[in-house]
C-alpha cells in the first residue's frame, strides 16, 4: 500500500494507458503444485477476488471473518484524502494490490504465499503490484517491542526456507547492497501495527500488517531507471500533519552511502535510531536440494519450528507474548474522521536524504 512515493511520472503514464483487469471468474481454482497463477483470476473491483493464501487465490480462499474489518480499516485510512501516500491511495483505487492473511499464529503458509506473490510479480502487468499481510489482530494490542519481535521472527522464518538457491548468497543485511528476498524478488518491508501512537501512518488497523514492495516498483517501466524524486516533498509535506513525530532519522535511499534498508522496516514511535546489529540473521549455506517446495500441500498442518510468530524469544529476551502493554503503551486504532490538526508539530526539512517512496 506505500508505494513508491516518487513515481509521479510513471503514475502519469499509467492513467494516459490504463491496463484493462478481466473480471474474475466465477469459480478461481486453487493453482496446482507448481502451476503458475492466472492473471484472468483476478479482479480489479473485488479486493477478494485478489486474496492470495498458500498456492490458492481468489474463489478458492476462504477468508476468516475478521478480515473483512481489517481491510476495511485499512482501506478507509489509504483513501482518505489527506492520506500521506497519494500512490498508495492510487494502488488501492486501481485494484493493485493483493493481499493475504495469517490466523493466529501460524505462519506455516506464509510461505506458499509469498512464491505465488513472486510468480505473480514476474509478470509484466503485476510488477508494480504489492502485498498486505494482515495479521488476525490481538485480544489486546500488544507493546511496540512485541511487535517489533514478531515482525524479525516472520521475515527470518521466510528467509530460512526460502526456495531460490540464490538466497544463501545473499549479502548480509549490514551491506548497503542488502534488501529482504524471497524466491528472487528483492522487496522493502514496512510493518504496520497498533502500537504506533505517534507515526500514524504505520497505524493501518487493529492488528499487525506487512507491506512488501518489489523493487520493480521504483524502476520506471519505460527507461529501466530508478524513478526520480520529484514526489517526495509532496509526501513528506503531507506527512507533516499526519503523523504527531518528524520524519525517522534511519530513514533513507537504497543504495545511499551509509544506507542500511533494514533499519527502516520497523521503526521506532519515538525516532529513536534502530540498534547497531540487524536482529535478522544470514542463513547458512546448506544443500538446496534438500530443501523443501513451498506449495501448501508439502507444508505441515501444524507450524515446524521457527513457524510460530509467538515462540518465545532467546532467554536473554523477555517472553513477549505474556508481557502486556501498560495503559500508556497503547494507541487504540480509531477510523480517522478528519485529517489530523495543521497545528501538529511538523517534520523538520533536515539533511538526512529519504529513500524514493514512502516508507513511513
Amino acid at each position: 500500500m506505500l508505494t513508491n512515493e516518487e513515481t509521479a511520472g510513471e503514475q502519469a503514464r499509467r492513467d494516459m494507458h490504463p491496463t484493462a483487469h478481466p473480471a474474475a471468474p466465477s469459480g478461481a481454482p486453487a493453482l496446482a503444485q507448481g502451476a503458475s497463477p492466472r492473471a484472468e483470476q483476478f479482479d480489479a473491483g473485488d479486493w477478494k477476488s485478489r486474496v492470495i493464501k498458500g498456492r490458492a487465490t481468489g474463489a478458492a480462499v476462504r477468508p476468516p471473518a475478521w478480515l473483512d474489518e481489517s481491510y476495511e480499516t485499512l482501506r478507509q485510512q489509504v483513501m482518505h484524502p489527506a492520506y500521506p501516500c497519494f500512490f498508495g491511495t492510487m494502488a488501492e483505487k486501481r485494484g493493485e494490490m493483493f493481499y493475504s492473511y495469517v490466523e493466529g499464529p501460524n505462519i506455516a503458509d506464509l510461505a506458499a504465499t509469498m512464491q505465488t506473490f513472486a510468480e505473480l510479480v514476474s509478470m509484466e502487468r503485476y510488477r508494480k503490484n504489492n502485498i498486505a499481510v494482515f495479521f488476525e489482530p490481538d485480544a489486546e494490542p500488544l507493546s511496540h517491542d512485541a511487535y517489533q519481535a514478531c515482525f524479525w521472527r516472520v521475515l527470518q522464518h521466510l528467509h530460512d526456507v526460502d526456495p531460490d538457491p540464490r538466497a544463501d548468497a545473499q549479502p548480509d543485511p549490514s551491506s548497503e547492497d542488502w534488501e529482504f528476498s524471497f524466491a528472487g524478488v528483492e522487496t522493502f518491508v514496512v510493518c504496520a501495527c497498533p502500537s504506533f501512537r505517534a507515526r500514524h501512518s504505520r497505524n493501518l488497523g487493529p492488528g499487525m500488517v506487512l507491506l512488501f514492495q518489489p523493487r520493480s516498483v521504483f524502476v520506471d517501466t519505460i527507461t529501466n531507471k530508478v524513478i526520480g524524486r520529484e514526489a517526495r516533498n509532496q509526501v513528506r509535506k503531507r506527512l507533516e500533519t499526519w503523523d504527531d513525530v518528524a520524519a525517522h532519522p534511519d530513514l533513507g535511499f537504497f543504495g545511499d552511502p551509509g544506507n542500511l534498508e533494514w533499519k527502516q522496516y520497523f521503526l521506532d514511535d519515538a525516532n529513536a535510531p534502530a540498534q547497531d546489529r540487524c536482529p535478522f540473521l544470514k542463513r547458512l549455506r546448506r544443500d538446496n536440494r534438500e530443501r523443501a517446495a513451498v506449495p501448501a500441500a508439502a507444508l505441515p498442518a501444524t507450524p515446524p519450528p521457527g513457524a510460530d510468530a509467538r515462540q518465545p524469544l532467546p532467554p536473554a529476551t523477555p517472553v513477549w507474548w505474556q508481557r502486556r502493554p501498560a495503559a500508556s503503551e497503547i494507541r487504540s486504532f480509531k477510523a480517522r474522521a478528519e485529517p489530523p490538526s495543521a497545528e501538529r508539530r511538523r517534520a523538520p526539512v533536515g539533511t538526512h536524504a529519504h529513500r524514493p517512496h514512502d516508507d513511513e
